[in-house]
């Protein structure tokens, strides 16, 4: 009953929305065919928004998924990412208004965003598409994790917390204010959980972008002769959209992920 309260009043807290941010990541990528790009991000938005070109690689991506959804056929049924999935741990927020932000997850116009993805048969090429749609998923969740940590710590310290500020520490001093409102209070240690959860997972994933960039470029050459499915084959140009735009979230994650690392830092279980 304690957690179910505490989840109701995250879900009628102030949101995150109001907090500037600005961010500056560095990636360097290699790519399957040996060439070396040197990426730098700069952003500024608010912390319940994805970046630009983060929101714009995930709409393509799910608007290209829904397209082979509908004209695939004789292939699996599609996929949908929940919020275990990223973890098991996080199994006991699914659902939760405030807490299981991909169940109620929309873009900047207002529209729901589906964490689908398609199966085609083909193990290396289903582990893909499903791979790419659990790292949007995971970027969307930590980014309101994230800012919603910010949020709390700033109404329980009564100030503006400068997104640049070191966010364990912030988080620290606002759990440790012995006459901050019980509620917030309570929110923010499930966003601790959470991010307990997501200092771990976080690099682990960016440790991989480079290699997942590799083989989703590998996956797109090599379609023409790997996929056999006559019913698959009518649509290869469909599909190798599908596979390019998965590549372009896992890209665009990575600077991403660089950011969350930093942000999560002391977070992680002992």
């Amino acid at each position: 009953m304690k957690l179910a309260l505490a989840l109701l009043a995250c879900a009628t807290t102030v949101g995150c929305s109001a907090i500037p941010v600005e961010m500056h990541t560095s990636t360097t990528i290699q790519h399957s065919d040996g060439r070396v790009e040197h990426k730098e991000t700069h952003w500024h938005g608010t912390l319940d928004q994805l970046p630009a070109q983060m929101g714009k690689a995930g709409k393509e991506m799910g608007a290209v998924t829904a397209q082979m959804v509908k004209e695939l056929t004789d292939v699996p049924p599609p996929g949908e990412v929940q919020l275990e999935d990223l973890d098991p741990s996080l199994a006991k927020y699914k659902g939760k208004k405030g807490q299981d932000f991909l169940a109620h997850a929309k873009d900047d116009d207002g529209k729901k965003i589906e964490f689908k993805y398609v199966r085609l048969g083909v193990p290396q090429y289903d582990d893909f598409f499903k791979t790419a749609a659990e790292i949007y998923a995971l970027v969307y969740q930590t980014t309101q994790i994230v800012g919603h940590m910010r949020q709390a710590s700033g109404a329980i310290l009564s100030t503006n917390v400068d997104a640049s500020a070191d966010l364990k520490a912030t988080v620290d001093k606002a759990l440790g204010k012995g006459d901050a409102d019980a509620e917030v209070t309570s929110c923010l240690q499930l966003y601790v959980e959470q991010g307990q959860t997501l200092a771990v997972l976080v690099p682990q994933i960016a440790q991989k972008i480079a290699k997942l960039i590799q083989t989703g470029e590998a996956l797109v050459a090599s379609a023409a002769t790997s996929l056999t499915n006559p019913k698959v084959i009518a649509h290869l140009d469909l599909v190798k959209t599908g596979l390019v735009d998965s590549v372009k979230v896992v890209k665009e994650s990575g600077g991403l992920m660089v950011g969350f690392t930093k942000d999560l830092t002391g977070f992680g279980k002992s």
